[in-house]
């Protein structure tokens, strides 16, 4: 039996939060109101506190709430913490050194994929930072290594819950397409972004395995597709060794 609240505010106030998912990363005051019963005065002061804190944002486009960059603060803390961006980091740093590109690392939440980590070179003036940002995994290279090397269940789990839009003539939005893709990948051992999610875009990837042998995330190198090309399986070797650093640290 569940142990009542004894501060029931502070109870709305978390339940408010966990309202915002991967699936329904949006939500309007009348959404949150009808979700959980509460009067929609009650979510507003709530909401506006947060925003106020950075907890919650608006998305001026929509008009609606989605959590804030501070969540991601407090996440990067319990990531510090826990040794994970000490593990992850360093090995990271060294190949965007050693090959002046830009370096992210992913896990996977769901059908799609989050970075936790991305490390960029002096020249990329031009790259936005993804941490802390999600994507599909069916389009970016870095999404199909996890997607190739997660349990089978999981994998079709997280496929059927993709939509696969065409983001570019090179996107895949076939299944069964896709499933040839992730066996070609497990036989090469690395994964390609041929501009599927951006034109003009290429990247290469590899999973990333804790000590033990269970998938951590993925690791991969992103830059402009004619500089990557001729590069793709030296980079994919690269990613392999630095890799296997991480592995050993986690």
């Amino acid at each position: 039996m569940t142990e009542e609240a004894k501060v029931k505010t502070l109870k709305k106030s978390l339940d408010i939060l966990e309202c915002f998912t991967i699936a329904v990363p949006e939500l309007g005051i009348s959404e949150i109101s009808e979700r959980l019963g509460l009067y929609k005065s009650n979510v507003h002061n709530i909401i506006s506190t947060y925003e106020q804190r950075g907890y919650i944002e608006r998305n001026p486009e929509t008009g609606k709430y989605r959590l804030g960059t501070k969540i991601l603060e407090l996440s990067y803390i319990i990531n510090a913490n826990l040794g994970l961006h000490n593990a992850i980091h360093p090995p990271m740093s060294a190949l965007s050194g050693e090959i002046n590109e830009v370096v992210y690392f992913a896990v996977p939440k769901g059908p799609r994929v989050m970075y936790l980590e991305g490390v960029y070179p002096v020249n990329s003036f031009n790259a936005r930072s993804m941490v802390g940002e999600t994507a599909e995994m069916y389009c970016t290279s870095i999404g199909k290594a996890i997607l190739a090397y997660l349990p089978p269940d999981q994998a079709i789990k997280a496929i059927s819950e993709q939509s696969m839009i065409k983001h570019t003539a090179n996107t895949i939005t076939e299944r069964g397409a896709l499933l040839d893709e992730l066996e070609a990948i497990r036989k090469r051992g690395y994964s390609i972004d041929n501009m599927e999610h951006e034109f003009g875009i290429k990247c290469v990837g590899v999973p990333v395995f804790r000590r033990g042998g269970s998938l951590l995330g993925a690791m991969s190198v992103s830059g402009p597709s004619p500089r990557l090309e001729e590069k793709i399986e030296e980079y994919a070797a690269k990613l392999h060794a630095y890799s296997q650093k991480i592995s050993l640290r986690t």
